[in-house]
């Protein structure tokens, strides 16, 4: 196989430092290659399999310039290390991407310089290492079902096999012409293309027999890479020639990462091999920070969802809110103003030089740690404003990835980190204040305005505490609980450190403070980067993807009894795997080892595939939760994994409050969830921040509890790469400040304490630390009865009737729901034409965003739609809401701009505001309201006084579907399938819930249980070869357009009813319930509303039963209901001709027949052996063609189920009717997905319409009554309730 390497950093790098100077560099692979494998399973000897330590069949480098959106790539046929060229060339040229090839031709493969890796289209290059398994048998299938563009690229490359992938990957990509090739992409849509790509290449090689493929492929637009490891052969071990490696220093706070397929240094322990079947994502975090974020998690073949971080590319609109109210307004003495804030900011810096801060810890309320990339560890007085010491980490300066501080316990108290006070007992917690304590107050109670304080200004005492040690020092280290601790992480190991003699001397820098013990880990679990818990239970989270507990009190004595190479430290080196064989073994049994202090945690078969970039434990219920760069969060108990989440995007931060019992974690998209310790299986309880694509990522999360040193509420504090410092209230997760650190980006934060300044003012002491080494102390000014949310006192219904408390929504929450309406129409999502399928994408990720903005659900994007679930409750039945989210194309004669809401005279216009997105939305508002446990809502989130526990009585599934228009169900079937597969459906499910139908008329609401099935039919009729001149050939030859003509005409009568034999047979017939509905339906169906709803010019036209029979309201409803009808949908002629007369050669047109419940199979044979009688009789010397195109069921649902009688109670409620006038229906269109998704979720289904008569579906000025959906959202709510009381 060939070999390969690319690398991504902050800056330019010479490609000699990669292809030329490493021992194990890329040149020296070409002809000494170590880990290569000879020949691969099921392929036949070559010349270049047999030599498999030479890569000689051609090599090529590509690298972007600086700013430049085009790469450059060289390419030849000579060997890499015999080529001046090259060499030359390495010398010079610098930039921040390199992707480098050299070549082994495998079988069936040319060698010609065209074959020569990278590959370049546009902006992307792509390289592949491996081979396809049956090529031979599958290449020209493949070529045949790539694109033009793809195929043209495929054709300059000698179609090998590898340059074949790269066609299906630009295919799947969307990629059709060269400026399509310049376009940006999201990390999302290249990670989905690459793995589609795999897929579809396995698929096909699959179904000629078990030959091994190997797809190690990489590609890159210049912004990130995006690399695959996947064998059909099950990997052996971390050794295998299949592997990729990566650098080991790839972390979220790096700035190069290097992906290659042998290791370019002797040492293998310096890189880290990637996971089987694993996608690796090399990117820019977003936000200012230019640090490069690797990502590893499992290759799966549906869409990648939560990497879109790492880019700035936009997948969902932000603009485009045009206002649709109308004149009635808020009155502007309803919303209180923002509060004034006064803060103080000032900056700290150390003694020497320091590198980026990675982590920041608190030890008291004065004093707190940073550790930094260069391997420092500095300590800093808050008061002073200034460092109190550095300290080296090791001899090897590795960089301190995360901190932690025991503090001690019995005669000392804890931190306020941790919960208590601080270590000084001499210290009087008032005698700290801020620096602005002594300013004057303005009579409002706010600071007056000050200048930002210099630290100069700042009260300086820290001479009459060196008086003082800081940390008192223990002289028995027998115990470790009479100590003040610092743990600190760093390359493949962990330290342990006494504070008191960290801090003893404090007048020189250079003086060196051993440790007290340090703990070696094997170099392949990589870097250690995250740990928490307490003396009893340390949690380590690695690179490797691992999580360990280190029983640390158990074998403290012993630790420190135990003879060591130095008089100070004692070193420990960790096995891991003798950890767990030695964890297993009774304390009786087994003599005293510190391998025995170590021990693996219990993962479940969905465990981490990436790095656990963060960990922590709550103490209370002693939950963990740890986060991954695969994007899961994983909840472990007793050490075992209990449950595993999809957070959206990669975890970064995790927190844990023990006053509220609650887990706060944060990820790359900006979004900060929120989970309750007690119930972390019902899944996230609330999103204290939505994030979205474009969002800066949450990098650090940090808690102040309530203590001596937290006079107001408990707090969380987080802090992203943007530098903006968010400070929320845990208990009622409401906002309080949202503040910028003017940094480059805040990687680190921690809380020194708050004190109150006057009643429900409070000034807040805060650290943060960012990637450029500086750290900043921050006074924050905070008002904790400000209402960030908006909660108006007055609340009108949707008509703006001007009555108070009518019950029907509030002003506000309403006005959102239009508002968020009219962006959803503004989305093009016509699913019929792959031109929109960019619309499509924005409007999956749009959904995804709105779930967790407004119902913290868990949400999963798939190729057929969305899913969302909202509560994970095992006690809360399950309710499952079907919608979807495509439209049919908006075509013209419309008086508005259909992909602009507008709103006129009591309703909204545009295409899809009533089918389906209106009701869908009232589907969202609906459940939200549930929520929020009572009526009064308010404009975003939860509100201060309102958020509680989750009030919903069920737990509710959205299914969202994004093909239902065009007809084919079997991609949102798929997705339900694998739904249930993961565990989403579980719980007792008690109803389906659908809001895709419509009234009868446009007064009486309608429930619908029962649709007619449809069958579509191309009857076709082919003349001769080409068209003919209607004066030169007229009267000729038989024209297909009679014979069809005349096979249409006998489908029916004139009064339009079926003549088709066996047509009627099988029709179910007529029972009580449905005749006593047709009834009460018709009572109100005079002939002049329903010549209105034909279209008819008078009431006097229309056919002759319409004025013939005394009640044909019935009579319509009957054949619309009940019976079934054909109908010819399209007709087509062949080619228009501009000029001339012609004969067409072939006419054609499509049937369409209304099924109300007949097999499908029988309508199908009935309309052939019809059709075929008829054009036999013409004795035509044409041919007739019949193609079945779609088949689609009758759906019947029971109208005295409980989900039915539920919602026609609530229904009634919220139109203030009697349950007996809101109808029972049936509908004569077509819904293909009902009977198939009834069957599928074994449970009973009710069709809730909120589209009137005259709402125009599917035609020309589509609209929905802004009385209609602020109803809609009442009556789903209570359907909701009555479905949860039985």
């Amino acid at each position: 196989m060939c070999r390969m390497c690319a690398l991504i950093s902050d800056e330019s790098v010479l490609l000699a430092d990669i292809l030329l100077r490493p021992r194990m560099s890329l040149v020296h692979q070409s002809y000494a290659a170590r880990e290569r494998r000879a020949l691969p399973q099921g392929v036949s000897p070559s010349m270049a399999y047999q030599q498999p330590c030479l890569n000689a069949d051609g090599f090529g480098v590509g690298w972007y310039a600086q700013q430049a959106p085009l790469p450059c790539v060289f390419t030849s046929l000579k060997p890499a290390w015999n080529d001046p060229n090259l060499r030359n060339l390495s010398e010079e040229v610098r930039s921040p991407l390199i992707f480098a090839h050299i070549r082994a031709a495998g079988p069936f493969s040319s060698v010609n310089e065209a074959a020569c890796h990278p590959f370049k289209a546009g902006r992307f290059l792509f390289a592949h290492n491996g081979l396809v398994g049956n090529f031979a048998h599958i290449r020209r299938p493949l070529l045949a079902s790539l694109n033009e563009y793809a195929f043209g690229i495929t054709l300059e490359h000698a179609c090998i096999d590898s340059v074949v992938a790269f066609g299906i990957f630009l295919t799947e990509l969307g990629v059709t012409s060269d400026e399509d090739a310049m376009d940006e992409r999201t990390a999302d849509s290249l990670c989905t293309a690459l793995s589609r790509t795999v897929l579809r290449l396995t698929q096909a090689a699959a179904e000629h027999g078990p030959e091994e493929s190997l797809l190690n492929l990489m590609v890159t637009d210049g912004q990130r890479i995006v690399a695959c490891r996947y064998g059909t052969a099950p990997a052996t071990d971390s050794g295998d020639p299949q592997a990729f490696r990566m650098k080991k220093g790839a972390d979220i706070k790096c700035c190069t990462a290097i992906l290659s397929s042998e290791p370019l240094t002797p040492i293998r322990e310096e890189w880290l091999p990637i996971a089987p079947n694993s996608i690796v994502l090399c990117g820019r975090t977003g936000g200012h920070s230019q640090a490069i974020d690797t990502l590893m998690f499992p290759l799966k073949c549906g869409p990648v969802v939560g990497l879109s971080a790492l880019t700035g590319v936009e997948s969902a609109p932000r603009a485009a809110k045009a206002s649709v109210a109308e004149s009635q307004e808020v009155t502007s003495n309803e919303i209180e103003p923002p509060p004034v804030h006064q803060d103080v900011w000032m900056s700290i810096t150390a003694a020497s030089e320091s590198g980026d801060v990675n982590c920041l810890v608190t030890l008291s309320e004065n004093v707190f740690a940073a550790g930094s990339m260069d391997g420092s560890l500095r300590f800093f007085h808050a008061e002073q404003g200034q460092a109190l010491a550095v300290r080296r980490h090791s001899q090897a300066s590795g960089p301190v990835l995360a901190l932690l501080f025991l503090p001690r316990t019995g005669d000392m108290l804890h931190s306020p980190a941790s919960g208590k006070m601080s270590p000084r007992g001499d210290e009087s917690p008032d005698s700290i204040a801020s620096p602005a304590e002594s300013t004057p107050r303005s009579q409002t109670g706010h600071l007056q305005p000050i200048g930002r304080a210099r630290t100069d200004e700042l009260p300086s005492r820290l001479s009459e505490r060196l008086s003082k040690p800081l940390f008192l020092p223990k002289a028995d280290l027998r115990s470790p609980c009479g100590m003040d601790l610092l743990l600190s992480t760093s390359t493949n190991e962990l330290r342990i450190w006494d504070v008191s003699a960290l801090l003893q001397d404090l007048s020189d820098d250079e003086v060196s403070v051993p440790c007290l013990l340090c703990f070696h880990f094997a170099p392949n679990q990589g870097h250690l980067l995250s740990i928490a818990g307490n003396l009893e239970n340390v949690l380590l989270g690695f690179q490797s993807s691992n999580v360990f507990c280190l029983h640390l009190m158990n074998g403290w004595a012993r630790l420190l009894q135990a003879k060591t190479r130095t008089r100070t430290t004692r070193h420990y080196t960790f096995n891991v795997e003798l950890s767990k064989r030695s964890s297993a073994m009774s304390a009786a049994a087994a003599k005293f080892s510190h391998h025995t202090l170590l021990e693996p945690l219990q993962t479940c078969a969905n465990g981490h595939m990436g790095f656990v970039h963060c960990i922590a434990c709550e103490p209370v219920s002693g939950v963990i939760a740890s986060g991954g760069g695969d994007g899961r969060i994983i909840f472990w108990s007793q050490r075992q994994a209990v449950c595993v989440f999809n957070h959206g995007g990669p975890v970064l931060a995790v927190a844990a409050c023990a006053d509220s019992r609650a887990f706060f974690s944060g990820d790359a998209y900006g979004r900060i969830r929120v989970w309750d310790a007690a119930s972390v299986q019902h899944g996230s309880k609330a999103v204290l921040c939505s994030g979205g694509v474009g969002c800066a990522a949450i990098l650090t999360l940090a808690l102040l509890q309530k203590t001596g040193v937290c006079e107001g509420p408990p707090l969380v504090i987080a802090g992203d790469a943007a530098g903006i410092l968010r400070v929320w209230d845990s208990e009622h997760c409401s906002l309080l400040r949202e503040v910028s650190t003017e940094m480059t980006c805040c990687a680190a934060a921690t809380a020194l304490g708050m004190r109150t300044a006057s009643q429900n003012h409070f000034s807040l002491r805060v650290v943060s630390g960012c990637s450029s080494g500086g750290v900043k102390l921050a006074y924050l000014d905070l008002v904790s009865s400000a209402k960030i949310l908006l909660s108006p006192s007055r609340r009108i219904c949707g008509m703006f009737c001007q009555s108070q408390d009518c019950g029907h929504e509030d002003v506000v929450e309403f006005q959102r729901l239009v508002s968020l309406l009219g962006e959803f129409v503004a989305l093009q999502t016509v699913s019929s034409d792959s031109r929109n399928d960019g619309e499509m994408r924005k409007a999956s990720s749009w959904l995804a965003t709105k779930f967790e903005e407004l119902l913290g659900a868990t949400v999963r994007i798939s190729p057929g739609g969305v899913v969302a679930r909202c509560g994970w409750d095992s006690n809360k039945p399950l309710v499952i809401m079907y919608s979807h989210y495509d439209v049919v194309a908006a075509g013209k004669c419309w008086n508005t701009d259909p992909w602009k809401m507008v709103a006129k005279d009591g309703y909204f216009y545009g295409r899809g505001v009533s089918d389906n997105k209106g009701p869908m939305l009232a589907q969202i508002f609906a459940v939200r309201r549930l929520l929020q446990g009572e009526a009064d809502f308010c404009l975003s989130g939860f509100d201060t006084e309102t958020f509680q526990e989750n009030h919903c009585p069920v737990n509710v599934l959205f299914i969202v579907d994004a093909a239902e228009e065009s007809g084919d169900p079997t991609q949102t079937i798929r997705m339900v399938q694998d739904a249930r597969n993961d565990g989403w459906l579980r719980g007792d499910t008690i109803g389906l819930i659908i809001n895709n139908s419509q009234w009868i008329d446009d007064e009486r609401p309608c429930l619908c249980y029962g649709m007619r099935g449809v069958v579509d039919f191309e009857v076709a009729v082919q003349g001769g070869e080409r068209d003919l001149h209607s004066g030169v050939n007229g009267g000729l030859v038989p024209e297909p357009i009679f014979d069809l003509v005349a096979l249409l005409g006998s489908l029916v009568d004139a009064s339009g009813v079926p003549t088709v034999a066996g047509l009627c047979d099988g029709v179910p017939q007529v029972e009580d319930k449905d005749m006593q509905n047709l009834t009460a339906a018709s009572q109100q169906m005079s002939v002049g509303k329903i010549s209105k709803r034909l279209g008819l010019q008078s009431d006097s036209a229309g056919p002759a039963w319409l004025h013939s029979l005394q009640n044909p309201g019935l009579e319509a409803l009957k054949r619309t209901w009940l019976q079934p009808c054909l109908s010819i949908t399209e007709v087509g002629r062949g080619p228009r001709h501009q000029h001339g007369r012609h004969i067409a050669n072939r006419a054609s047109c499509v049937v369409s027949v209304r099924t109300p419940g007949q097999k499908s199979a029988d309508v199908v044979s009935c309309m052939k052996l019809h059709l075929k009688h008829e054009f036999a009789k013409r004795r035509t010397c044409n041919k007739l063609e019949i193609n079945t195109l779609a088949v689609s069921e009758a759906w019947q649902t029971h109208p005295t189920s409980k989900v039915f009688c539920a919602a026609r109670a609530a229904v009634a409620e919220a139109w203030k009717m009697e349950e007996s006038d809101v109808l029972a229906v049936r509908e004569g269109g077509t819904i293909a997905i009902l009977p198939l998704l009834e069957a599928e979720l074994g449970c009973d289904a009710v069709q809730m319409a909120f589209s009137q008569a005259s709402d125009a579906v599917h035609l020309p000025n589509e609209r929905m009554s802004r009385a209609v959906l602020a109803r809609a959202v009442d009556a789903i709510a209570g359907t909701l309730t009555r479905l949860a009381a039985g």
